[in-house]
């Protein structure tokens, strides 16, 4: 009904709630530490196994990235890019696990292409800008990402390049978490899990960047991540899954995510 103008409004009667006694309250409390209740497991809590995974890592994964999870085991320079830095908190929680199990599994060059079999990965290649930039060009925009660490000056001219080519992946202050990347237009969040795999690179992360070469990202550049490795001969993640079980895959992704990425042991 609509209240006449002037006139003093008409207030409903409120019904009584009925609460939850102290003993639901306390059931309901309890609950929320029973396992599985309290959030879902993820892929690697249900079908890994940290014991195994640990021995796994330290048999196979150690010598490119490290015992202690830092690019750096005794065969990382034999490589280009080199291995993935899993200490790197900031930027593998933006990885989902299953974009790791599939690059351990089939690589990672099966995975960009998307010929991983029922992928629900949204897996996307960097692409070729061989035919919109010139060499002076790709040079000076290498030296633009670099400035997002150095904080040296940048170029107003690639400022311009990088807003309209590269900002909507890698954010227009170079921290990967451009439009594509969250999803949506709009402000950043502080964390969020990249709607595309692999995460954009983070220009601002010393971790990450020490990982290229000026060569490795002109051939990013001109040929895209495939062409840099089919075409220009740079390295990637193999695959695994010929000597690994998917057991032990799980294992090893719930191990990286336990030690590295959340630091739990």
């Amino acid at each position: 009904m609509v209240s006449q103008p002037g006139a003093a409004p008409r207030l409903h009667a409120r019904k009584r709630l009925a609460l939850p006694s102290r003993r639901a309250l306390t059931l309901a409390a309890a609950c929320l530490f029973l396992p599985g209740l309290a959030g879902a497991a993820s892929e690697a809590e249900r079908l890994g196994n940290l014991a195994l995974g640990e021995a796994v890592y330290r048999e196979i994964c150690f010598s490119c990235h490290g015992i202690t999870g830092d690019g750096k085991g005794p065969s990382y320079t034999n490589t280009m890019p080199r291995p993935q830095v899993f200490s790197n908190p900031d930027y593998m929680s933006r990885m989902t696990e299953r974009y790791m199990y599939e690059v351990v599994k089939y690589g990672k060059l099966a995975v960009l292409r998307r010929e991983v079999p029922d992928s629900p990965l949204k897996a996307t290649a960097m692409p070729s800008f061989e035919e919109v930039l010139e060499e002076d060009q790709i040079r000076r925009l290498i030296n633009f990402e670099r400035t997002f660490l150095s904080a040296g000056p940048q170029d107003p001219e690639i400022r311009e390049i990088f807003d309209a080519a590269c900002a909507t992946c890698h954010g227009e202050q170079g921290r990967g978490n451009g439009a594509t990347a969250i999803g949506r237009d709009g402000p950043p969040p502080a964390k969020f899990v990249s709607e595309v795999q692999p995460p954009p690179a983070d220009y601002t992360s010393r971790l990450l960047m020490e990982r290229f070469s000026d060569a490795f990202i002109t051939a990013l550049i001109k040929k895209g991540r495939l062409g840099a490795t089919e075409q220009m001969g740079f390295n990637t993640m193999n695959p695994y899954g010929h000597i690994m079980s998917d057991e032990e895959i799980w294992s090893v992704i719930l191990y990286i995510r336990k030690t590295f990425i959340e630091g739990k042991r």
